[in-house]
């Protein structure tokens, strides 16, 4: 079985002001241009096709043009699942006639997860959903968060799974190997849970032989080669500068596994460049770009004149001052640390005020403060 895996196409994402329609354009193309190529045999779109619940039109056309050449032209079953950013019901929509042209979209959390069976392996599409939709489909109170929700509808694929058989999960969420210094996340990802815990523990997908997962932007592994995140196709954030973006292309078998990258290069990258005002004048770039500058003073007017050079110039800010200004602040917080708590409210009085605390007033905050020690009201 080959697998083409990638997730989080984001489409419709706006950056810093900047569409990036025409790069996702450009990179999804060339996606079903190298699928024509291959010999793949289905192709997973694990959840955060849009950016938004309700994205432009111009994201849907795009979305459509997408799903039909890689059904027509390529020829290959495509499984596509909601993500935390889709709007489920309306991801959804016209799901069941799609499926007949062997274009599969779960939008919805159901009871009984969906499975589609392709040249005799199984694949099972889990949509993402808040832990207390899960509780309330299955009538659960037990479940308190999305690693119980996750555990439960785990359980319920696995009472009519065939471990003799190949066994894929299709998932959208925050997978960890015990704790979220195991995985690398970005400033683009939207958190999944508010109040509660986001994270689900790997171990749970061990009957799986592969877990196809979108959510974190960066490609990585949790734990084993089986479990993986292919990573958006395009870098979203200042903190995705680095990442290499690719899809994935897994040969899997019931003992093995082999996986390959498929790098996108799209023609504006995303980059930071570092150094003085005056340096960063001397060249050029069609690159959407970060500045750090070096500079100690503030330049009049320095992201209008970079942008004449730099138009696709994202943000700025002058390093040198953050790195002084945290230096200022740590001191201070250091002096604040050598005082007590009467010093630090006369500091605080000066500065509000302007002037300082009087003797009749440093009298009272005395008393108050020692009513306070004595615990009296």
């Amino acid at each position: 079985m080959r697998i083409l895996h990638t997730a989080d196409w984001h489409i419709g994402k706006i950056v810093n002001e900047f569409s990036m329609l025409e790069d996702q354009a450009e990179v999804l193309h060339k996606l079903v241009d190298d699928v024509k190529k291959m010999d793949v045999d289905v192709l997973i779109m694990a959840g955060d096709l849009y950016d938004r619940t309700i994205p432009p039109k111009e994201a849907v056309v795009l979305a459509t043009d997408i799903f039909t050449r890689l059904i027509r032209e390529a020829g290959i079953p495509v499984l596509a699942i909601a993500g935390n950013h889709d709007s489920n019901e309306r991801l959804e929509y016209g799901a069941q006639l799609l499926s007949t042209s062997e274009l599969y979209i779960e939008g919805t959390v159901k009871k009984d997860i969906r499975k589609v069976t392709i040249k005799g392996a199984n694949f099972y599409l889990l949509p993402f959903a808040d832990h207390v939709t899960i509780r309330k489909l299955l009538g659960d109170e037990e479940i308190r968060d999305l690693q119980d929700a996750t555990r439960e509808q785990i359980r319920s694929i696995k009472e009519s799974m065939n471990p003799d058989e190949l066994n894929i999960l299709i998932a959208h969420g925050y997978v960890v190997n015990g704790g979220k210094e195991s995985v690398e996340d970005s400033d683009s990802e939207r958190p999944l849970s508010i109040g509660t815990a986001e994270y689900v523990d790997v171990d749970l997908f061990e009957a799986f032989d592969y877990v196809a997962l979108g959510h974190l932007h960066k490609a990585q592994k949790v734990k084993t080669d089986r479990v993986r995140y292919s990573g958006s196709p395009l870098k979203y954030s200042k903190s995705e500068v680095k990442h290499k973006k690719q899809h994935l292309l897994v040969e899997l078998e019931k003992e093995t596994i082999d996986v390959q990258t498929i790098v996108t290069e799209p023609n504006r990258d995303m980059r930071v460049m570092k150094g003085l005002f005056s340096e960063m004048m001397q060249g050029e770039s069609e690159d959407y770009i970060f500045f750090e500058l070096d500079d100690d003073h503030y330049v009049m007017d320095a992201m209008h004149q970079l942008r004449r050079r730099y138009p696709y110039a994202m943000g700025l800010e002058y390093t040198a001052r953050k790195e002084r200004q945290s230096k200022e602040t740590t001191r201070t917080h250091q002096l604040a640390d050598k005082k007590n708590v009467l010093e630090l409210f006369s500091d605080f009085y000066t500065n509000f005020k302007e002037q300082p605390l009087d003797e009749d007033r440093i009298k009272a905050v005395n008393a108050i403060w020692e009513t306070t020690q004595r615990g009296e009201e």
